[in-house]
């Protein structure tokens, strides 16, 4: 069973990525100590007790170690019943307190799972740290059953060459058994908000959501359109439109560049609002812009999409026409680049525009034939069907949907997400079974690829500038654009959000200067097209410019005057904001 969920290569490259990003040791033979954990913590940790002593009684005689962390990666339970396991526990500080969050220590599974949001198995070297090679470590996020939550994340450790098939079954089992324990702990708030949106989800087609101060329960179509999304920042805005109406609709941007058109019930008790029920409606689009001659129309019109570098006008050409067949869809690209957002617009307002989105990660835990029933109850409905990551799907389920896909009478419509890596220059598929190459074959009837972010460097402004209103935030200075539009963003529009959202967070007084990016941005040698002594003095400017208020203070830090400085600065390229 572990070998459908094991990491793939591209979620082990993501997380390898993230912990070169965070700048941490991996010779470090400890991790850090984050303080005791705080009361939502414990109470999770209470909650969880009859689940884990009851396994820790199975434990007796075996290598096993097993690990509770909160939301935030803080360790708040651990157990091992061999001495020797305990000790190599303590030698690397895995104890109550300490953290294992990839921000501190890296890939691991603790926090591999609370990243991803899915159960995850590290084994040896995948590890960031060293000191962890000797374990392979299954973990498996708690999902709080009607906010949808991460509350934290269960999961076992083990020597390497102790490694077993159901280690991550067990984990996911544990997972399972406490997010149970959640719904029978729900407050009165979650239940009532949780009825009403059974209640109304009886009574519509539609992506809906049940949203309150704390408390979002979601469809799941709703989820994944809403995960970009600043809960609070969204009920604010929902609250506000509802205080004096009974239903109402408003349009909200989402942090992929998404417009979303909501129509909100609200929902009182006592005389109170307490929260709204949501619906996500099919975006309307403008006329003008279903147009090739014009690329910038084509982009900036279709379903909110934003971009006009000429990549991405091919590639809103490309799904343009996709959106006026019936024909499969395969949308080709690397993590965080937007294939989602692409199927999305593709497949809203065309026939039939009810979408359901099945993704690989849950084959499992639905299990494969129920997943595929669902898939083939749902085209045969009429409705369009996207599926996220196919080339990540066990061999025999992806098998078992190769004739559903070239057999559909039309009915409902197939589209599907696929990583680049899995599609060689050659026109085959690499990396993959059998069974998801014929997969791949028959989807392959109509592709549209999304291109990484840095071969559109043209549209990194207008994204940033679109992200940063999202997040809250004004105009952001020519200064702070020019060195975004220098980056090589591995990790595409996903990580270009992240590091606006760091750099908002170093901004206390609300403006945004240079200082304030993260400094692996700052000072990263990947966009300096300089070399050797050029390179290096073009590194000390940005550092001088970001430690100081201004030119004259920068350049007597570096020891040349003002005029010399604004002389380098234009002679390397630098653009800053003069």
């Amino acid at each position: 069973m572990a070998s459908t969920t094991d990491n793939s290569a591209a979620d082990m490259a993501a997380a390898k990525r993230r912990s070169k990003l965070y700048g941490i040791d991996p010779a470090i033979a400890e991790i850090p100590h984050v303080g005791d954990p705080g009361p939502a913590s414990e109470a999770i940790r209470r909650l969880s007790m009859p689940v884990l002593q009851e396994l820790q009684t199975q434990l007796s005689d075996s290598s096993l170690g097993l690990v509770l962390a909160d939301r935030r990666g803080r360790i708040t339970h651990r157990h091992a019943p061999a001495r020797s396991t305990l000790a190599s526990m303590d030698d690397r500080c895995i104890d109550r307190g300490y953290s294992l969050a990839e921000a501190d220590v890296g890939t691991n599974g603790v926090g591999t799972s609370l990243e991803t949001r899915r159960p995850a198995l590290v084994t040896g070297s995948q590890h960031h740290l060293e000191c962890f090679h000797a374990f392979t470590c299954a973990n498996a996020p708690i999902v709080h059953p009607i906010t949808r939550r991460v509350a934290g994340t269960v999961g076992l450790l083990c020597p390497v060459e102790d490694t077993g098939p159901l280690l991550l079954a067990t984990a996911m089992t544990l997972s399972s058994q406490i997010s149970r324990r959640l719904l029978e702990q729900a407050t009165d708030d979650e239940r009532f908000l949780l009825e009403q949106f059974l209640f109304r989800r009886r009574s519509t087609s539609q992506a809906m959501a049940a949203l309150g101060n704390q408390v979002l329960i979601a469809t799941p179509v709703a989820q994944r359109s809403l995960a970009g999304v600043d809960q609070a920042e969204l009920w604010d805005r929902v609250k506000s439109a509802t205080s004096s109406v009974t239903t109402t609709e408003i349009s909200f941007n989402t942090s992929d560049g998404q417009t979303l058109r909501l129509r909100c019930h609200p929902l009182h008790r006592g005389g109170q609002l307490e929260g709204a029920v949501v619906e996500l409606l099919p975006v309307k689009q403008r006329t003008s812009g279903h147009t090739h001659s014009s690329g910038r129309e084509l982009g900036s019109s279709f379903n909110g999409l934003i971009g006009s570098s000429p990549s991405w006008r091919a590639t809103m050409a490309d799904a343009l026409a996709a959106k006026h067949h019936r024909e499969p869809v395969l949308i080709v690209g690397e993590r965080g680049t937007g294939r989602q957002s692409v199927a999305r617009a593709i497949a809203t307002d065309s026939p039939g525009d009810s979408i359901s989105h099945f993704d690989s990660a849950e084959v499992l835990l639905d299990g494969p034939r129920s997943w595929v029933a669902n898939i083939r109850r749902v085209l045969a409905d009429g409705r369009t069907v996207v599926l996220r990551r196919s080339d990540e799907l066990p061999d025999d389920v992806a098998a078992a949907l190769v004739t559903l896909a070239r057999t559909n009478d039309g009915r409902g419509r197939l589209l599907a997400t696929c990583s680049t890596a899995s599609v060689s220059n050659r026109g085959g598929y690499e990396g993959v079974g059998q069974g998801v190459a014929a997969l791949l074959t028959a989807l392959d009837v109509a592709r549209v690829e999304v291109p990484p972010l840095r071969e559109r460097r043209d549209d990194i402004p207008a994204i940033a500038q679109h992200l940063a209103t999202t997040l809250g935030k004004s105009q952001l200075p020519p200064s702070v654009i020019s060195v975004l539009r220098r980056q090589s963003w591995e990790g595409n529009v996903t990580e270009l959000r992240q590091v606006l959202r760091s750099t908002f967070a170093r901004s206390r007084s609300g403006a945004v200067s240079l200082r304030h990016l993260p400094r692996h941005i700052r000072l990263d040698d990947r966009r300096l097209p300089l070399h050797g002594l050029r390179q290096q003095e073009a590194q000390a400017i940005i550092a001088a410019i970001a430690a100081t208020a201004t030119r004259t203070e920068a350049a007597e830090q570096l020891g040349i005057s003002r005029a010399t400085l604004y002389r380098r600065i234009a002679a390397y390229g630098l653009d800053f904001d003069l």
